[in-house]
């Protein structure tokens, strides 16, 4: 499989502060790969210098096997959505579509056909003569998607392109947003901050902190196998705790833990005597769940309705507090109360031990 971008030993100075610590990885083709991270960890920085509004201090960006350290912006191809849109408040929807293509000088015939087949694509055809100010957010950001695929860049970046739509809309665009980077075939790269976004669209995902790459993999992988504690605690929802790992072999190693329990676990290049971090999802541990291979008895202390499920926090006869989800599959489920003594249990393979 070709590489869209390859981006090897970048770094990223402003001044003294180092934003991106010479980093390196590739992004396939008709890949929609996203950038994830919390704010200040340096994924707009990274899409900026791939757009090019942002010179590395040091390394190389190529765009399928070209160096693309000297050219500008505006000649890359490699188009930008943002978040605030950018849309053009004095030109109809297809003015906007069609302005990048006149840049480009191509003719008014072929300008007319590309304008069209881009409205049919994001489903607004018979909106082209309106103004931006008469579109909703997310119409705004079809027209806004749409203009940015219009010239038929190799790579289209997205700074945060949902952030400003609420919760429903965001839902949608993100089905929208997947569907046509099917349709295009064109390499996506997405910036967001979002864990649940990333999860939902991705193909692959980094998983940046402080300028440097803390994991790159599926969504599965990165939420089922996280490589360190970071990336466990920033995608999703974990129950930590802290183990100190014991005798060792190549493949496995045995962890004193605070519930108590009798663990071994793959040996990721841990030694004897380590300081380590327990980790185990709270929708991984069963409520009253006979026939699990560990089962604590403990009681209810914190109980949160949330439609689809009901979250519970435990404490154990140990004393250390589980935070447990529950789906709730059907009408009238078992509901547990405040203060309840409950049986709760897991398997031993839902459990990861990660360093710090």
């Amino acid at each position: 499989m070709s590489h869209a971008i390859s981006i090897k030993n970048v770094s990223k100075f402003y001044g003294d502060y180092r934003a991106i610590k010479d980093i390196s990885f590739d992004i396939q083709d008709n890949e929609f790969f996203t950038l994830l991270g919390p704010s200040g960890c340096g994924k707009t920085t990274l899409l900026r210098m791939i757009a090019g509004f942002e010179i590395p201090s040091g390394g190389v960006i190529k765009l399928h096997g070209t160096d693309i350290q000297s050219l500008p912006a505006h000649q890359r191809r490699v188009n930008t959505v943002f978040q605030n849109y950018a849309l053009f408040p004095h030109m109809t929807l297809a003015q906007n579509i069609g302005f990048g293509l006149q840049m480009l000088k191509w003719s008014k015939e072929k300008i007319a056909a590309r304008v069209d087949e881009m409205l049919e694509l994001v489903h607004m055809r018979s909106f082209a003569s309106r103004m931006p100010s008469a579109l909703s957010g997310g119409q705004q950001q079809r027209i806004a998607l749409a203009r940015a695929l219009a010239p038929k860049p190799e790579v289209l970046l997205l700074d945060e392109p949902l952030s400003a739509l609420d919760l429903k809309l965001r839902q949608s665009m993100r089905d929208e947003l997947q569907q046509l980077q099917r349709d295009t075939g064109i390499t996506f790269i997405f910036v967001t901050h979002d864990q649940e976004e990333a999860l939902a669209m991705s193909d692959r995902i980094c998983v940046l902190a402080e300028g440097t790459v803390q994991q790159i993999s599926s969504p599965n992988e990165i939420y089922e196998n996280p490589n360190n504690k970071f990336v466990a605690d920033f995608i999703g929802e974990t129950n930590f705790m802290p183990v100190t790992i014991n005798s060792h072999d190549k493949a496995t190693v045995s962890v004193t833990n605070p519930l108590g329990i009798e663990l071994n676990v793959p040996n990721k290049g841990f030694s004897q005597g380590q300081e380590a971090t327990m980790s185990l999802r709270p929708e991984k541990i069963s409520i009253n769940t006979p026939g699990l291979e560990v089962n604590l008895q403990g009681k209810i202390v914190h109980r949160t309705y949330m439609g689809g499920y009901t979250h519970y926090k435990v404490r154990t006869e140990n004393a250390t507090e589980l935070r447990i989800s529950k789906r709730n599959t059907i009408s009238n489920d078992t509901e547990y109360n405040l203060d309840q003594q409950v049986a709760i249990g897991f398997s031993k393979a839902s459990v990861r031990v990660l360093s710090q």
